[in-house]
């Protein structure tokens, strides 16, 4: 299996016409969505998808390809001020799933953020998501915030997410 990882941007009119086709055929599964974007609501909307999180033009976003095939997703953000990075939104087909792919993109993300000199890289996780905090703690992230216990009364959209966190030294 030949994986390539390319940058695409919700402010490229192609980029959002693919992206809106893809993630829509991935979120047709209210849970799948629930586990990555526990703010939104089923059925999945793209535009309130972008609302929510990539209006912000500094979100770097990234698609794993087999060939020309879109099999996975991941975003990363940095805050240059306080050297800190967050992986976000990282997805992989249901179909591509076990094959080491969000591995690669998370291993893409972490070099894109020490290449900027961050000392940390966080990212957000639902506690019923056993898989991905199984493959982010073998990573080397650890939990550095459960929202469960800290904002117990919180909307915060946080609320029941663990925040792990991997120092980059």
């Amino acid at each position: 299996m030949s994986i390539s990882i390319e940058k695409v941007s919700y402010r490229n009119m192609k980029d959002v016409r693919i992206l809106e086709t893809v993630l829509s055929n991935w979120f047709k599964n209210p849970k799948e969505l629930n586990l990555i974007e526990p703010r939104m609501k089923y059925p999945f909307k793209f535009k309130k998808w972008v609302a929510l999180t990539y209006k912000n033009s500094d979100i770097e976003s990234f698609v794993l390809k087999e060939i020309k095939w879109i099999v996975g997703i991941g975003n990363i953000i940095f805050n240059e001020d306080n050297k800190r990075a967050h992986a976000l939104h990282i997805f992989i087909d249901e179909k591509y799933r076990r094959k080491g792919l969000a591995t690669k993109m998370l291993q893409h993300l972490e070099s894109l953020a020490r290449d900027k000199k961050m000392s940390v890289l966080t990212l957000r996780v639902m506690p019923k998501n056993e898989p991905a905090i199984n493959l982010y703690e073998k990573m080397g992230f650890e939990e550095y915030l459960n929202t469960r216990e800290h904002l117990p009364n919180s909307n915060n959209a946080n609320n029941g997410a663990t925040i792990l966190q991997k120092l980059l030294g």
